[in-house]
């Protein structure tokens, strides 16, 4: 039996993780010392890159932070981005089952290298390398958890036939599940690492998401703090001097990285296709060699809510460009993941999961929920000065309730189409009311209103479908809600 270990390193235990990938690889062959399982292990964070082709469209897509240009198409991809940002998903979307594939696919890497950790003899590296892989496995039920909710607990290699008779486990066993991998993550992972294995998982990046997990079961306790004070009292990590800094492409993996989804150019399959994704329709090589397929469009709300002092507008996205004639073409697109390319959907800029920003950005709300608005008050203050606004007073901001709503703006502001909005507005149970004042609000919607109706977001239509296709290979699997 094969296992596919593509993209991976083959380099002793201090590799880089953006590597060169290579074909399938005999697992009777392989596993065979630790430098094998090393490169198991980079596999696993290679493994991040394929579910985030489609996150944006789960989360971004479906928020009020982005649209598409415009709804007259007929492009099969077009066509389902309209669904996710319509509130019309379909079980049969193929979109949906990419992502959920992808998830899945990396959950078996991760689960292989745990099957083959007895070769490493150091046991601080083999319980590191352990801690990698539980930390993405975990990483990656947190995701599918928020997204579908009930899911599949897969912890081993499973044949046809038990595969074909899984169930689905509950909400509250897929977090256990997860929690269990994160602390193994926190209790093993180094706090860091050599210069030349900078980018691999920290404690601290442990810590962060262990944290952010606790908040969105509503575990607003002393050790949801106690995660979030240690970090900001003892990691190391500060605020780039500006927030261009954080996203240059010459400064990755600097003092604000926690957790990043890494990407390199050259033609060797971990190229970030986000720039010429993002990047206007028919925009030629005006903005970004190739071309681009104007997706994530933003919105003219999340726009409007930038002040013009406000810094990080300008990094996030930009509201025309100038073509190839010096004509000004009025068409607003996503800057965050531009970089130089040589081949289309070949960048080389990282994608961020974790920043130090949202740790402060975490902190406060929690400080918020057990202390009071004065206690979160010098966190949110952080980003806003950092971004060039004024920061908040106590009066501004007097009571719980008002600083929740500032915490709220703060976040999206600050994290924009790094796939937080969706999430943030669940676990605050925002996401309906929100959505509603987007689609009546946004004037892009008012023809589609007038046509078909208003568009409604219910309490079953926030989480996904499970994949109809999994279905059909298993029959007793249930079906969520309202599709």
């Amino acid at each position: 039996m094969y296992i596919v270990l593509c993209p991976l390193c083959l380099l002793p235990a201090g590799c880089d993780l953006k590597m060169q990938p290579v074909s399938e690889i005999g697992e009777g062959s392989f596993y065979q010392n630790a430098q094998e399982v090393n490169a198991a292990v980079v596999a696993c964070y290679n493994g991040l890159q394929a579910p985030m082709r489609y996150q944006w469209e789960l989360t971004e897509l479906r928020s009020d932070n982005s649209r598409l240009q415009t709804s007259a198409t007929t492009s099969t991809d077009r066509t389902m981005q309209l669904d996710f940002d319509q509130s019309r998903i379909s079980a049969t979307s193929e979109h949906v089952y990419n992502y959920w594939k992808a998830v899945y696919h990396n959950i078996a890497r991760c689960n292989a290298v745990l099957m083959h950790l007895d070769v490493v003899k150091d046991a601080a590296l083999r319980n590191q390398y352990e801690a990698e892989a539980r930390f993405i496995r975990g990483y990656h039920y947190f995701d599918l958890v928020r997204l579908f909710g009930p899911v599949f607990i897969v912890d081993k290699r499973l044949d046809a036939v038990s595969a074909q008779n899984y169930t689905r486990s509950t909400i509250e066993e897929v977090y256990t599940f997860l929690n269990a991998d994160l602390q193994f993550a926190i209790d093993h992972l180094p706090a860091s690492y050599p210069e030349n294995e900078k980018g691999r998982l920290t404690s601290w990046a442990a810590k962060a998401l262990m944290a952010k997990v606790r908040m969105t079961q509503g575990r607003w306790d002393k050790e949801t703090e106690d995660l979030l004070k240690d970090i900001v009292e003892n990691g190391g990590f500060a605020l780039q001097p500006t927030y261009a800094a954080v996203f240059d492409i010459n400064n990755e993996l600097n003092s604000e990285i926690l957790f990043t989804i890494r990407y390199t150019s050259g033609g060797i399959g971990l190229g970030s296709p986000f720039g010429n994704w993002f990047a206007p329709l028919q925009s030629g090589a005006a903005v970004i060699n190739g071309g681009g397929n104007g997706y994530n469009y933003p919105s003219d709300d999340l726009v409007s809510a930038y002040s013009s002092a406000d810094r990080r507008k300008d990094v996030t996205l930009a509201l025309d460009y100038t073509d190839d004639m010096g004509k000004v073409v009025d068409r607003r697109y996503v800057k965050k993941y531009l970089s130089p390319v040589v081949l289309k959907e070949d960048g080389d800029k990282d994608w961020p999961i974790i920043r130090y920003a949202d740790v402060l950005l975490m902190y406060a709300e929690v400080l918020n929920e057990k202390v009071g608005p004065a206690a979160a008050l010098p966190y949110i203050n952080s980003t806003r000065t950092r971004a060039g606004l004024s920061a908040l007073s106590a009066a501004e901001v007097a009571n719980k309730h008002q600083m929740r709503m500032a915490i709220e703006k703060e976040r999206r502001l600050e994290f924009a189409f790094e796939n937080h909005r969706w999430f943030d507005l669940i676990r605050t149970g925002r996401v309906i009311e929100v959505m509603h004042e987007h689609w009546n609000n946004e004037t892009y919607y008012a023809d589609i209103v007038a046509e078909t109706g208003p568009i409604v977001l219910n309490e079953s239509l926030i989480l996904l479908p499970v994949p109809q296709k999994e279905i059909d290979i298993n029959q007793a699997i249930t079906q969520n809600v309202g599709y």
